[in-house]
């Protein structure tokens, strides 16, 4: 009830957007409003959103990859993703990403819903899929980006988050998210 109480107050309120930064990948802005006799300034980065992809090889093996992530300076192991270009569908996204990163197309993709990735600042929003049926047919990969496929079981994806092997949050709500469909 509160929060519909804030919602609606700030939607009423009137909104002065200053844009502060504006990038290849994110856009920064500021929003200034009132919030009863206070005046605040949220900081919301715009993203175009994106797609991560579940990939299933044929001995039921989900395909994580490890990559060089300068953003935190350590090799991390994720899920394939990749950021929309603009107005792209993300079915097609998750299609060419899969082949960039993994060397493998999809027989079957079906969209598992998705989610905000940081939604206190950012309005990305992640749109998940389960690739299954792989068939070798690699994509050149983007020329930032080296990339080594990693099959894990399912068993062995979950030790990896309880370990702290896997920490990025994208990998793991995909991985909770085809556990929970698939018992």
């Amino acid at each position: 009830m509160r929060a519909q109480i804030q919602r609606d107050l700030e939607k009423k309120s009137h909104v002065e957007t200053k844009w502060v930064y504006k990038g290849r990948i994110v856009n920064l802005k500021l929003e200034t409003y009132q919030l009863g006799d206070r005046t605040k300034v949220a900081e919301i980065i715009h993203h175009s959103g994106a797609i991560v992809i579940i990939p299933i090889d044929a001995e039921g093996r989900i395909l994580l990859v490890q990559q060089w992530r300068r953003a935190v300076g350590e090799i991390t192991i994720e899920l394939p993703a990749g950021t929309l270009e603009q107005n792209e569908d993300p079915l097609d996204c998750a299609k060419r990403e899969l082949q960039e990163e993994t060397g493998f197309a999809a027989k079957k993709m079906t969209p598992l819903g998705g989610f905000y990735t940081a939604p206190g600042f950012c309005d990305e929003y992640l749109h998940l899929f389960l690739a299954e049926h792989l068939h070798h047919s690699p994509l050149e990969p983007d020329d930032d980006e080296m990339i080594d496929v990693l099959p894990v079981t399912v068993k062995e994806a979950k030790h990896m988050i309880e370990h702290n092997q896997i920490r990025d949050a994208k990998t793991i709500a995909g991985i909770l998210r085809y556990i929970c469909a698939n018992g």
